[in-house]
């Protein structure tokens, strides 16, 4: 039976002799606690791992850089101060646009009055009004005016593709 308090470090008689073994089979050669830590780091390396394989979007709009990897939760792009990109111009609506992860892929869901501008690698300019669009490859969105009127507030989009799974 331990009669330590909540909190209180173990007294050992004497102190352990490093390396040794510990219960799963792997040296030990610092104190206990940081090996739990690093357990547990490569637990996150692995979870990272699995959105590798997924795939994720980088979006870049003036100084700020985001990495999108695949979420159930959408990322939310408007005027409003809760978005997760602010934008505050006038022809943005207060949620403008959505980009949600679906069917291993990163789509763009314009929920707008005045709809969102994107050109895509190949150049093409696509106008999306109260419709959904999956992003591939690169290009910029522009919400709420032409890509061309819209030169300074331009976000650029780049998809990583996900590398197969064996």
């Amino acid at each position: 039976m331990d009669i330590r308090r909540r909190g209180e470090r173990r007294n050992w008689r004497r102190r352990p002799e490093y390396p040794f073994r510990d219960s799963t089979g792997e040296w030990v050669t610092q104190n206990r606690r940081r090996v739990v830590e690093r357990r547990m780091r490569l637990g996150i390396d692995e979870i990272l791992e699995q959105d590798h394989h997924l795939g994720n979007l980088l979006l870049h709009y003036r100084e700020q850089v985001i990495n999108l990897s695949p979420r159930p939760e959408s990322f939310i792009l408007g005027r409003r101060q809760q978005c997760n990109l602010v934008l505050d111009q006038d022809y943005v609506s207060r949620e403008h646009a959505r980009i949600a992860f679906k069917d291993n892929g990163f789509v763009l869901i314009d929920q707008s009055l005045n709809g969102t501008y994107i050109r895509l690698q190949n150049g093409e300019v696509v106008f999306l009004h109260q419709e959904s669009r999956p992003l591939t490859g690169s290009g910029y969105l522009s919400l709420g005016r032409p890509l061309n009127e819209n030169g300074d507030n331009l976000i650029y989009f780049f998809c990583r593709e996900g590398t197969k799974q064996p």
